[in-house]
Parts: C-alpha cells; structure tokens; sequence
C-alpha cells in the first residue's frame, strides 16, 4: 500500500488523461454481443437485450491511494440501466461502492451478483443482492453455483486469488471471497475472469464445460511481465494459456493501463502482450492470436456479432 501511494504521487498532481470522442448510445438494437472497455477490470457488455457491467469503477480515485491515469471510458450519465452487476471479489479496484451508488440511481432493482462472503463489505443498498457459493474458494470444484437472473444463467467458476478488502482480513477470515463468472444467454457465452493466477487443469475443465464466445482476462499489474505471473495475478504469457486453455473465440485484455500500482508502468502488460502476438504471427504454427485478442484502448467498443 505504501508504494502504490508513492507511485501515485505524480497523478495526483497531473489528473487522469482525457477520453475523447466517448461513445453516448453503447447499447444498440442491431447487435447481439458487444464489449466496452470503460478502463481497469470495468466492461460494459450488451448480450442481445441484457446489459451487464463487471466490477463496475468509474470514480476518479479507488482506496484513496490510487488516482486514474486515464479517465473512465464513458460518462456514467451515459452508461445505461444495467440488468446485471458483477462483483469478482472485494478489493478497493473492484468493488467499488462510490461506482456502485452511481448504477443504484439508475436501475436500483438490478440484479448484483457476488461471492459468498462479499456482503460483508457492502452498505444496504436497493439491488437484488445474489450471492454464489463457490466451494470456499474452489477447494474441490472448478465450478459454483449457477443461477437464473433476468434470464441469464450465471455460472460462478474457478479463480486463483485472495478475498477481504483491508489486508489482514483477506488472510485471516476473508480470504475465500473471489471468482469468476461464466454467463449464458441466447446461444452466446461470455467469461469474466476477475483477478486470478494460473491452473492449466481448472481452466481446461472450464473450457470443457462451456462454448465460450468472448473472454475477459486479466494481464497485470506486473514488473517483468515477459515472465508468468504469480500465484494470485496472471501476467500476459498465462492470460494467453488461459484464452487458449478454455478455448474461447475471442480475448478481451483487461487490469493495465488505468490505475498505478506497486509494479511498473500500467501500459506495461499491453506491451507484453502485444510481443506475443508478435511472435505468434512470426510462428509457423500460428494460433492467429492477432484476430483473436481484441486489444481496445479505453472508451474503445468492440461488436463480436
């Protein structure tokens, strides 16, 4: 905590960086599945008539530690009432209750989904509160609880991460308060990772269980990130054997490039990334990552259909 502060020193002097030309109208009539990345671990996703939104941070500044390098990628007037609200797990960067008072006032019966073990970090606020069990933090099974919510089957699986939100507790009591998401709707099948490390086994069990469209993955914070993460964070190299572990059509990079952290420049996993898709089109066993993995930048939408 000390060093993320540090680090942040300089942005709170200097302000995030402007948007422009932000996209007003994200939810469209004619598109089955798109994405928008707002910054961080924050996407706006539209599937046919749902509109979701994951770990939803569109406050300037998260902890009081950390400012936004970049601002968020849409104004939250503009972000409209959403079905459902993904929570992956308590940390200041992805629950964030200033962001989450900002959807109350617009949709207040929408549905926020969580793992077990979440609630105890969230104010009374007018959502449907959904808890998913998660087998105290996938200790026998790759797959939780899954649920029907507005129509949309919502699978809570396998992450490799830590709960809590104010240090010790996530290694004292809370430590089992994390996970990812598998939703279903209309034939399409969008993966949420949250922040997890690497398990070739669970991520291949995951991609046995599912026909997955578009992956959301994590590539940071990290310092030397031409290497594999750690136990808890995966770095560019094991984002992509998660992508490819779980055999999804399509990669969407996320958690770099919005906020200091401890670690190095926040653009830094990006570029690790781009050297693998570099070196994959250089291959003769090309996997044609350069198709598949959807680098946006900030306030960017992609349509997959």
């Amino acid at each position: 905590m000390f060093y993320i502060a540090v680090r942040n020193v300089p942005v709170f002097f200097s302000g995030p960086k402007k948007v422009e030309n932000k996209i007003k109208k994200p939810i469209k009539d004619n598109v089955r599945l798109s994405a928008l990345w707002i910054g961080h671990s924050t996407v706006l996703l539209q599937i046919d008539d749902k509109v979701i939104i994951t770990d939803p941070v569109l406050t300037e500044t998260i902890g009081e530690l950390a400012r936004r390098v970049v601002e968020p990628g849409i104004a939250p007037e503009n972000i409209p009432g959403c079905d459902l609200i993904l929570i992956s797990h308590p940390h200041f960067d992805h629950l964030n209750l200033g962001s989450l008072e900002i959807l109350e006032k617009k949709r207040r019966n929408a549905s926020l989904i969580f793992p077990a073990g979440t609630e105890n970090y969230l104010p009374d606020y007018r959502f449907n509160f959904v808890r998913l069990q998660n087998d105290e933090g996938y200790r026998t099974k790759i797959l939780g609880e899954s649920k029907i919510i507005s129509g949309i089957k919502v699978t809570a699986v396998f992450a490799q991460h830590w709960g809590g939100r104010f240090g010790l507790d996530g290694f004292l009591w809370a430590n089992t308060a994390y996970t990812g998401y598998i939703l279903e709707y209309n034939g399409m099948t969008v993966y949420f990772a949250g922040d997890t490390g690497y398990d070739s086994k669970a991520f291949k069990e995951i991609g046995n269980n599912f026909n997955i469209d578009l992956a959301i993955i994590p590539i940071g914070p990290c310092a030397d990130c031409d290497n594999c993460g750690v136990k808890n964070h995966v770095f560019p190299t094991d984002a992509v054997y998660i992508f490819k572990d779980i055999k999804a059509k399509w990669m969407l990079p996320i958690h770099y490039g919005t906020f200091e952290f401890a670690q190095a420049d926040p653009m830094e996993p990006v570029a690790g990334l781009k050297k693998i898709i570099e070196e994959d089109g250089k291959s003769g066993d090309s996997q044609n990552l350069a198709d598949k993995i959807n680098i946006l930048k900030i306030g960017e939408q992609k349509v997959y259909y």
